[in-house]
């Protein structure tokens, strides 16, 4: 069971990784500082991701047209993902769940650990 992190910047994926370790969560974690990236990486074992974390502002292709991309694939519609982003408008919000419906979650910058813990355990046990 893999969690895939979608973060251009390196340090926030670190704390991601960071936060995921520190919990007692025991899944292989792995990282794409791209869209393009994490695309290529679910084509190649979309049946080993239990969960995707996804940024929204990142360069090549945003995190709104990641959610777009996986909910017109069969094999990506039924993988959760939780968008964390700085934008916390409530049109940001449904424009993320207009890309993908069945947006498993919407995490606000900074967040407490807590609250991604909690929305982690969810799909991830």
């Amino acid at each position: 069971m893999k969690i895939l992190i979608i973060d251009d910047s390196l340090l926030d994926r670190r704390l991601l990784m960071k936060v995921i370790s520190s919990s007692g969560i025991t899944v292989e974690i792995v990282q794409a500082s791209d869209g393009d990236e994490g695309l290529k990486i679910l084509s190649q074992s979309s049946e080993e991701i239990a969960l995707v974390l996804l940024d929204w502002q990142m360069p090549k292709m945003s995190g709104i047209e990641v959610l777009k991309a996986m909910s017109k694939n069969a094999d990506f519609k039924k993988i959760p993902v939780i968008m964390i982003t700085a934008s916390a408008s409530e049109d940001s919000r449904q424009m993320a769940r207009d890309a993908h419906p069945d947006l498993a979650g919407y995490l606000v910058k900074p967040y407490k650990t807590e609250r991604l813990i909690e929305m982690i355990r969810l799909w991830v046990k």
